[in-house]
């Protein structure tokens, strides 16, 4: 019980101060009734065995909540379990609430794109907008006529001022002028400066001067907000627009509210809201505030303080007045504004341009700065006392009133969807028009969020709403295919017990989930195409040695009537093998649209009507069928005579005593989940003595890192861990149970590869299940791939289907613009989940990747899907030999993995090398 907070008070060294970094472990203690810091501390230290914690207040306003906070302790587990710790931590002290800070839920990135590492490039790709900026940088004022309004009306917003908690301000020419620092805070390193420091390390470096620039950039610059005479007052309170530390954010609106701000606008949002959160926002709307909230990018689903009824929820449009395509939405949004390709000023870690301006900046934060732009337009045109008085009048707060304002007022464009969407869009000239008196007003909002959707409305959480909250947003996010790539942990969230008794039949079973590989930012097509050229070619090229222009001279001298006989010939050959699994009309439009996607390279005039996101998943489908196939694995050693193997067929027989003992000894890791169903999370591999390799990723799925004061890493195993190594993942006489974590690489590694991290582990196993004897372990020693004369691999692994690709705009095709390619296995017959094997060859060795700072990795063009984390990778040169661990990639343009003797050799400074051994001499 409390394992990781009794450990943590042992390592960790009291710091005295009330500053509130969002990286360490922390915790918000709600009391029964008012309680200080020091007759709090006494118990907490008693109950937990060590008195390295800090403990304050956290708020003025709020007597009887505490942070209990962890000084240099980072926070590295999952949220499910700090949420559980959490929980134990309620009963041991009988509170009402302990609410974990937690890192961020789900990937989000906005206008300011982030370096190549960063969290979110690839999330990015697939909820952003591909369409071209326009070179008018005054559009989206024009698209909600704030232009007119200001000018019909003659305001601009002077005089008010409106708080932003965000990353911070950073200098810029956009922002030399209606930034006022000096009322700002820097909450999270407890500074007066709310400068963003526009660290790398940040989720969002810079978020905070985009949205500035949106809201008072005045009218002699490159963009104009919508309010260029108002006052923004910065607050530095996040990292990163996925919030996972709330109280920086509910101390911003108390200061905000000290400081005379009349808006407050938040381009950030999370999965829950604690009590702190909402407790903020209510003492802000009480005092006349008005309160607007992004509604949330990528997840589909309005996110908090978006979901909070006493906040103005707004999506995003774009500059048609479509929703735009990343825009949460949801009954809980009010209005919408535009999100695609706004001119928003640009600032980024490491660059010294402070005129610097991005023209494609997307997201609902720029909807929400817009909007709190017009919130202060309407507040210099009525008076802010007056419109008071007239929502008092009322029984309002004034923030009703501006709701019921902005919606009566907005433009609402044909076939609108009032249920997802708000009213409509901001028409701010209409808003200004309209007489406060003639201002319709209905019923307060209702309570909203993830949980009541889910769970129903008569559900009393209590003290758990917040984890309830994040249980049903996690829930719901792994029931939508276009949005669950966005979550960071792999395993569907387990309520706490407490809140498991709570829910009792109301919790659905759902589908669980499964450990995604780490994913490397898109590259453009032409790798793909050199990939097919080179895999249709019979030689033994990699897509590295040679250009795109000579693919496609390649491709057109085989002529695209032989590349599609090719694919209709091994669809005809999965068909007949595999009747049960194939969708035979399904493989006609594959056909179709493969060959589409093939002349479009082929001959770039002539006209082509796929996206740039399906020609890309056509290529893959047709790599996999004629250059790179992915094949599966035969208890018997059929799999020599699979048709797809195709060219590499002659490399696999010569070399199939080599290489077959060694794929035996790949197993599947399962995790089992409190259904008691084992759920595939990766694939492992063992070495000898008793040890299984695979990613530090996967065991992140089910293993919590508990801290330590001897310099030793123990981790605690949440969920029963087995490999099971028949190649059907089906023969239970095959499991066996893995039972500790030997050893890892030393940093969580999250949904984006960071080359930099090692993303390697080893588990124990208990080679006794009491049926039979594990495989024998892969003890050849190891080859590493800087020796240039190997060239072919191959990799070993248990690919999990696929959640979700890169796509054409959904305004295309809707809510279902992935079912077709989302299907890919029912091309092939392919059953996910159990053992394959994919050939291919050595692209970059170690040392020659230009975003791998250390220098061992390697990357390679086997296919590989979801699943296939944890993978053997071993050379089809004789001896035979294991040289890599498969990690991560995107498909068809970079699959990356350890070259493991390097790792040996260097180490992370955390990872036990000597556990393994080294090259055969």
């Amino acid at each position: 019980m409390l394992d990781l907070l009794k450990a943590a008070s042992r390592v960790a060294v009291p710091t005295g101060r009330d500053n509130l970094p969002t990286d360490i472990l922390s915790f918000t203690l709600e009391y029964p009734g008012p309680v200080s810091p020091e007759d709090a501390r006494a118990g907490i230290a008693a109950l937990l065995g060590g008195d390295g914690f800090d403990l304050f207040r956290a708020t003025e306003a709020d007597d009887d909540l505490l942070v209990l906070q962890f000084p240099g302790v980072p926070i590295e587990q999952s949220p499910g379990y700090l949420f559980a710790q959490a929980g134990e931590l309620r009963d041991a002290l009988g509170l009402v609430s302990v609410t974990p800070d937690i890192s961020p839920p789900f990937t989000d990135v906005e206008s300011v794109a982030p370096p190549i590492e960063n969290v979110g490039d690839v999330v990015w790709d697939l909820c952003r907008a591909h369409t071209a900026p326009l070179p008018d940088p005054d559009w989206a004022l024009k698209l909600i006529k704030a232009d007119r309004a200001m000018t019909r009306f003659g305001v601009s917003g002077a005089g008010q001022r409106i708080g932003q908690p965000d990353t911070g301000v950073a200098a810029h020419r956009e922002l030399d002028q209606g930034v006022d620092k000096a009322r700002g805070y820097n909450f999270v390193d407890g500074t007066p400066d709310p400068t963003d420091p526009l660290s790398p390390q940040m989720g969002s470096p810079g978020h905070g001067t985009g949205t500035a620039s949106l809201v008072t950039s005045r009218r002699s610059h490159h963009v104009t907000g919508s309010a260029p005479g108002a006052t923004l007052i910065p607050f530095r309170t996040n990292n990163a627009v996925v919030v996972g530390a709330w109280v920086p954010v509910a101390r911003a609106l108390d200061r905000a509210r000290d400081q005379g701000c009349r808006v407050v606008t938040m381009s950030l949002g999370s999965a829950f809201g604690p009590r702190v959160m909402r407790r903020a926002v209510a003492r802000a709307v009480s005092a006349d505030l008005i309160v607007l909230a992004a509604a949330g990018n990528c997840v589909r689903f309005v996110t908090y303080p978006a979901f909070d009824r006493n906040v103005i929820a707004v999506a995003g449009v774009d500059h048609a007045g479509n929703r735009w395509r990343g825009s949460c939405r949801g009954p809980e949004v009010d209005i919408s504004a535009p999100a695609e390709n706004l001119h928003v000023a640009r600032r980024r870690p490491g660059e010294m341009d402070l005129a610097d301006v991005n023209t494609g900046g997307q997201g609902t934060s720029f909807a929400v700065a817009l909007t709190a732009g017009v919130a202060a337009l309407w507040l210099e045109r009525f008076g802010w006392a007056p419109l008071r008085q007239e929502a008092h009048r009322r029984g309002l707060p004034l923030q009703e009133l501006f709701r019921a304002a902005l919606r009566q007022t907005s433009r609402c464009p044909v076939g609108w969807d009032t249920d997802l969407m708000g009213a409509g869009i901001v028409d701010a000239e209409a808003l200004l028009a309209l007489d406060p008196q003639d201002i319709v007003t209905g019923p307060v909002p209702e309570a909203a969020g993830p949980a009541l959707s889910l769970f129903g409305p008569d559900l009393d959480a209590g003290g758990l709403q917040a984890e309830a909250d994040f249980v049903a947003f996690d829930w719901r996010l792994r029931a939508e295919p276009e949005a669950s790539i966005t979550l960071e942990n792999a395993m569907r969230e387990q309520p706490s017990p407490a809140l498991a008794a709570l829910l009792g039949d109301r919790a659905p079973i759902g589908a669980p989930g499964l450990v995604l590989a780490p994913v490397a930012p898109p590259a453009p097509l032409d790798r793909a195409v050199r990939r097919l050229a080179v895999g249709r070619s019979g030689t033994t090229e990699s897509a590295s040695d040679i250009s795109y222009e000579a693919s496609v001279e390649r491709l057109r001298g085989e002529g695209l009537d032989a590349v599609m006989e090719t694919v209709t010939e091994l669809f005809q050959l999965k068909a007949e093998a595999a009747p049960d699994l194939v969708d035979t009309t399904m493989q006609a439009e594959a056909a179709d649209r493969i060959r589409q996607a093939v002349q479009s390279h082929l001959d770039p005039d002539r006209e082509v009507h796929m996206s740039a996101g399906e020609v890309g998943y056509a290529l893959e489908a047709l790599v996999q069928l004629t250059g790179r196939p992915a094949i599966r694995v035969q208890a018997d050693g059929s799999e020599l005579f699979d048709p797809m193997l195709g060219t590499w067929k002659a490399d696999l027989l010569t070399a199939v005593s080599r290489w077959q003992p060694l794929v035996r000894a790949v197993g599947r890791i399962d995790a089992r989940n409190a259904q008691g169903t084992w759920v595939h999370v990766g694939t492992g591999f063992l070495l000898s003595d008793g040890l299984v390799m695979t990613n530090r990723h996967v065991i992140d799925a089910f293993a919590e890192p508990i801290p330590s004061t001897d310099g030793s890493r123990p981790f605690h195993l949440r969920f029963p861990v087995s490999i099971i190594f028949d190649p059907e993942a089906q023969d239970d006489d095959t499991r066996f149970t893995l039972t500790e974590v030997a050893t890892a690489g030393a940093a969580r590694i999250g949904r984006t590869v960071n080359m930099s991290r090692l993303d390697m582990a080893l588990l124990r196993i208990d080679p006794d299940n009491g049926r039979a004897p594990p495989p024998d372990p892969i003890d050849r020693g190891l080859i590493s791939t800087t020796d240039t004369d190997l060239t072919k691999i191959l990799v070993a692994g248990y690919p999990a289907e696929p959640r979700s690709v890169r796509g054409p705009d959904p305004r295309q095709d809707k809510d279902n613009y992935l079912a077709f390619w989302a299907r890919l296995g029912e091309l092939y017959g392919d059953k996910y989940g159990v053992k394959y094997i994919s050939p291919g060859m050595i692209e970059a060795r170690p040392g020659a990747l230009a975003t791998d700072p250390r220098g061992w990795a390697f990357s390679h063009d086997a296919t590989t899907l979801p699943g296939n984390s944890g993978s053997a990778i071993v050379s089809l040169h004789s001896p035979g030999q294991l040289c890599g661990l498969h990690f991560g990639g995107q498909s068809l343009e970079t699959n990356l993995a350890h070259d493991i003797q390097t790792v040996l050799n260097m180490g992370d400074g955390a990872f036990l090398t000597d556990l393994i051994g080294g090259t055969d001499e």
